[in-house]
């Protein structure tokens, strides 16, 4: 199974294990409620009685007030109707606790019978003697329901108890068990790829039985490819003396691919490793706080959850996104930025509703530009979403300019901005992988500029910078063709 799959399916079982939880632990809360609305019940069917034996005993007949602890006792059974759900039903149907629903029916049914008998009392219809006899006839069927609605609702709470909380924590074993073996994978596969790529030409004998035994086929695809390309390209040069500085050269360049995927393998597995594991902590104690009827607090942890695998499936559409900025499409066609920087705008509305950065726009091309059109959009994409991120607060007027214009041969992209900088002493760093220059303001990946980098490299152009507490600006140069 390829890693982008692996890194989906782990955000999947994931999400599906925190939707059961959270049904879980509201279907608990529900049965919960059901005891609280009988028993709201049964306190207003008492008062109900006492307030007969006070009109039994000589008191005058209150119609409001016998009708508001009617409609008080009606309510109860209203309200469980309504809390019954479709799914609900069928579990009741299944356990044979149904009749719940029917005493519930019954209940409203006999408020009904009451109050249209105080109405025919209030009109002079029915006497005195009547409407006590029909009174109390409700007050025993009110007392007889509260009984009966016990039963079925404490045999569907038990039920519900005994099937969720061990499904939730089945559920959660087997995700701890499978996720862990998928990222055990995924570490092992770029861990292997890793000791290849640093592995002797004499060992290059046992190289595809060993890709094939540890390694994932995208990864396995990609160094077989590269390992043929390379023994390809030393067996033409070989001889050939004028061509050993290219020989030094790509040695250099190997090395250094090599530095940089170990410490890819290395932060990559460390930072998909993390939400893992916090999740697994959240979803034990998820189960502690059920067991012990801390409905909120499992709710609370359930959203802890839920944000540790936002964190994760950004980290894993930015490591996709960093695999497809490898990928050289050739496709040139006209871009028009007009249009390109609305739907940019549009895709970061969600950052500029944070702050108060007016973005000015100035486009001066002199002729029709054709580029990689998806590239030169990721860059201006991730530029302008650091630049409303890093907005400084303690500025009264934010601001971000965006300047296009074209020469003979390249287009000049510029993106200026007064926000809070870049700090000196990490300017050296800007372009490597999973660097976080403000980590107390945004969480994000810290693949973004390597992003940036790699389309640039790809289109052949340059970017420089400057940075200072007074703001940054960058430049793009990008040669173009007509």
């Amino acid at each position: 199974m390829k890693i982008s799959r692996k890194l989906q399916l782990i955000v999947a079982l994931t999400t599906i294990e925190i939707t059961i939880t959270v049904f879980s632990a509201l279907e608990i809360a529900k049965g919960a409620k059901f005891h609280q609305l009988n028993f709201l019940h049964s306190k207003h069917t008492v008062h109900f009685s006492e307030l007969l034996h006070d009109i039994q005993n000589g008191n005058p007949i209150v119609i409001n007030e016998i009708k508001n602890i009617i409609v008080d006792i009606r309510q109860q059974p209203i309200e469980c109707i309504e809390e019954i759900s479709s799914i609900n039903k069928t579990v009741m149907r299944i356990i044979n606790t149904i009749s719940a629903l029917e005493i519930c029916k019954k209940d409203i049914k006999d408020a009904n019978n009451a109050l249209n008998s105080l109405t025919k009392f209030n009109n002079q219809n029915i006497n005195k003697t009547q409407l006590l006899k029909d009174l109390n006839y409700a007050l025993d069927q009110f007392r007889i329901n509260s009984e009966n609605f016990e039963q079925p609702i404490n045999k569907t709470v038990s039920f519900l108890l005994t099937t969720l909380i061990p499904m939730v924590i089945l559920i959660s074993i087997f995700n701890i068990v499978f996720i862990t073996y998928l990222s055990k994978t995924i570490s092992n596969s770029i861990k292997n790829l890793t000791i290849l790529l640093k592995s002797k030409p004499e060992d290059d004998l046992n190289l595809e039985d060993s890709l094939k035994k540890n390694t994932s086929t995208e990864l396995k695809d990609l160094i077989i490819s590269a390992k043929f390309r390379i023994q390809k390209d030393l067996l033409n040069i070989e001889n050939n003396k004028e061509l050993q500085a290219i020989i030094n050269e790509k040695t250099v360049s190997l090395q250094k691919a090599n530095e940089e995927l170990t410490q890819f393998a290395y932060r990559s597995s460390h930072d998909l490793k993390s939400p893992l594991s916090s999740s697994k902590a959240l979803a034990k104690f998820i189960c502690l706080d059920i067991d012990q009827g801390n409905l909120l607090e499992a709710k609370k942890n359930a959203n802890k959850i839920s944000h540790q695998m936002d964190k994760l499936e950004k980290l894993v559409v930015d490591i996709l996104l960093l695999t497809k900025a490898d990928v050289n499409t050739n496709e040139l066609i006209p871009i028009n930025f007009d249009n390109m920087l609305m739907d940019i705008k549009e895709r970061l509305s969600w950052l500029c509703k944070d702050n108060h950065c007016s973005i000015n726009i100035n486009i001066s091309l002199s002729r029709e530009i054709k580029s990689e059109s998806i590239r030169i959009s990721q860059i201006i994409e991730n530029l302008l979403s650091n630049s409303l991120k890093y907005y400084d607060k303690k500025k009264e007027e934010s601001y971000i300019n965006i300047d296009i214009k074209n020469n003979n041969n390249s287009v000049i992209i510029k993106i200026v901005d007064n926000g809070i900088g870049i700090p000196e002493e990490y300017q050296s760093e800007v372009f490597t992988m999973f660097k976080r220059f403000h980590p107390e303001i945004s969480n994000g990946s810290g693949l973004g500029m390597a992003i940036i980098k790699k389309h640039i490299d790809y289109l052949n152009g340059s970017i420089t910078f400057r940075s200072s507490k007074e703001g940054t600006s960058f430049k793009i140069t990008i040669p173009t063709t007509t």
